[in-house]
């Protein structure tokens, strides 16, 4: 008697893992075939839009799920066109394409990974960081509540060559706007005192390729 209750235990066990592994295996093919499925979008997609921007002055396009970003048109200067493709590998990097159209045909120029980017706090800008008539990428990776406070990624485009250069020492540098009046980048800086929360302009320069602090700053008139 002991025997064949043993025996019928180890049935139900083999039986209960067989359903377990078939469950694993079943998901894991689901995994697979949406991912699949999201490859396809994104590059049918992207073929689409980038054909119909070779046309166009500018171009934008936004999707969530799956992450998909695209921009197209002067991007960084009057004499030619680009386009800006960025979407999300993973749930906290970006991947970021940069290319040129050149006889009609786009070419691609420079592309960055694993830019530690939460895609749902995304932001870019196009502005002339370094003062040399041709505009750059910011990339916003965090925003603080209350004052608002941005960080990202300073991506200087070589206007030659149009690779990026990622600017590491700026990563946590908050609020980067490019004064042209006076060739700085003014960052801001948040004191407390007795009267509350005061804000500052940090002076920084461009030194060597570097963006350098010149410990000089400029009060502002934002009292909290």
């Amino acid at each position: 008697m002991k025997i064949k209750s043993t025996f019928l235990i180890l049935i139900i066990i083999l039986i209960s893992c067989k359903n377990e592994t078939e469950k694993k295996v079943d998901t894991w093919n689901k995994q697979i075939e949406k991912h699949k499925s999201e490859s396809v979008i994104k590059v049918d997609t992207l073929y689409k839009l980038l054909e119909n921007a070779k046309t166009k002055d500018t171009l934008e396009f936004s999707n969530q799920e799956p992450f998909l970003f695209i921009k197209s048109g002067h991007l960084f200067s009057k004499n030619e066109k680009n386009s800006i493709i960025v979407n999300c590998p993973t749930d906290s990097t970006y991947r970021i394409e940069l290319y040129s159209l050149i006889n009609k045909k786009w070419k691609k120029t420079d592309e960055l990974n694993n830019l530690d980017v939460p895609y749902k706090q995304y932001e870019i800008l196009f502005r002339d960081y370094n003062f040399d008539n041709f505009k750059d990428i910011y990339l916003n990776s965090t925003s603080s509540n209350g004052i608002s406070m941005s960080e990202g990624h300073l991506l200087i485009v070589n206007p030659l060559t149009k690779k990026f250069e990622n600017h590491l020492e700026t990563k946590n540098l908050k609020n980067m706007f490019p004064d042209k009046k006076t060739n700085s980048v003014l960052i801001d800086s948040v004191d407390y005192d007795v009267n509350g929360k005061r804000v500052w302009n940090l002076i920084y320069k461009w030194k060597n390729g570097k963006l350098i602090n010149t410990n000089k700053k400029i009060e502002t008139e934002q009292v909290y």
